[in-house]
């Protein structure tokens, strides 16, 4: 069975933003990574409008983030795409997790420091990843580690919730070339963050391979 830890990260990326609006809640829906451009980093921010009408400005002067590209306004909400500096792509921790099977269901940071919620499949894939924060010199501190409740699954593989984002999918055009639909705008269909849809997409499509293609041994 999978675990979910809760940690919690000191995180270079948008720092000196999120030091000068300590009020202003930042909520991570996607991390873009590409081996011909910057990595991006797609994020919400919720707060007084006062503050948010603050954040441009200090989103263009922060030395973490090369571009900044807002995508929503709505009413106390903002949808942001930055590309990261080298300074910023420090705290990008994503592919790491990635390769140690871990899967971010939520990240979000009011001020200091980051706080994220992950499935990982052992304690030590977490441990190692943990490492691998600290050789980037990022802090880590556990929060809490329990069990996931697993749930139960069709004769492909998959569950309910995996079933209902996988045709979702499908049904808009996301797996189409080109796209007809964007993870954020999915998520927003499907009333989930962009962290959420993109774990749920994954996992699905390997419970789906799993039961089908591989299991034909051909």
């Amino acid at each position: 069975m999978s675990l979910i830890a809760e940690y919690e990260l000191s995180n270079p990326i948008l720092r000196g933003t999120r030091r000068a609006l300590p009020d202003l809640q930042f909520q991570v829906e996607d991390e873009q990574l590409s081996r011909s451009e910057l990595p991006k980093l797609v994020f919400w921010t919720t707060g007084d409008e006062r503050d948010l009408e603050r954040l441009e400005d200090l989103l263009a002067d922060d030395p973490t983030v090369d571009d900044v590209e807002r995508l929503a306004a709505l009413g106390g909400r903002r949808l942001y795409r930055v590309a990261l500096t080298e300074v910023g792509v420090v705290g990008m921790t994503y592919q790491d997790a990635v390769e140690l099977g871990i899967t971010f269901l939520d990240i979000r940071v009011t001020g200091e420091p980051m706080q994220y919620r992950a499935q990982v499949p052992t304690r030590e894939a977490l441990f190692a990843y943990r490492e691998r924060c600290r050789d980037r010199g990022l802090s880590f501190r556990l929060v809490g580690l329990y069990e996931g409740k697993a749930e139960p699954t069709n004769r492909y593989g998959v569950t309910d919730r995996q079933r209902e984002v996988l045709l979702a999918a499908l049904e808009h055009g996301y797996f189409d070339v080109p796209r007809g639909t964007t993870l954020e705008e999915l998520a927003a269909e499907l009333d989930a963050s962009g962290q959420a849809l993109s774990a749920l997409l994954r996992r699905g499509q390997a419970n789906l391979l799993r039961h089908t293609l591989a299991a034909d041994g051909t």
